[in-house]
């Protein structure tokens, strides 16, 4: 059987960091079967975006995901297929649940509230 994926890598990405924001780029590329080069460019390419952004804790980033910057970014496929309105919603709400559950270390949310 062929194996196939539903998700973008860059979504790949992003859940990873709902799930854990202090991966780090090794263990994101290990987590997504993506290359670190490759996640390089992804973490670049939503830092841009503004749907992530990074804070140092000692040595290690810290991610953090923006839903509402993520709600308003709509180039969501590399065709020019639309994709509705409620899957990306429910895309989000998704995320943003993973990463509350998630919480940080530090006892605060990972996800910034919407």
């Amino acid at each position: 059987m062929t194996k196939w994926g539903f998700l973008t890598n860059h979504a790949h990405v992003l859940i990873q960091i709902a799930h854990d924001p202090r991966s780090t780029v090794r263990e994101i590329a290990i987590a997504t079967g993506i290359t670190e080069r490759a996640v390089h460019a992804m973490l670049k390419d939503l830092r841009q975006a503004g749907i992530i952004d990074a804070q140092r804790d000692g040595r290690q980033n810290v991610y953090h995901l923006d839903p509402i910057a993520l709600r308003k970014h709509r180039p969501w496929g590399a065709s020019d297929m639309e994709i509705p309105a409620s899957l990306i919603d429910a895309t989000i709400r998704g995320l943003s649940q993973v990463a509350m559950a998630e919480g940080s270390p530090h006892g605060k949310p990972s996800l910034r509230s919407a």
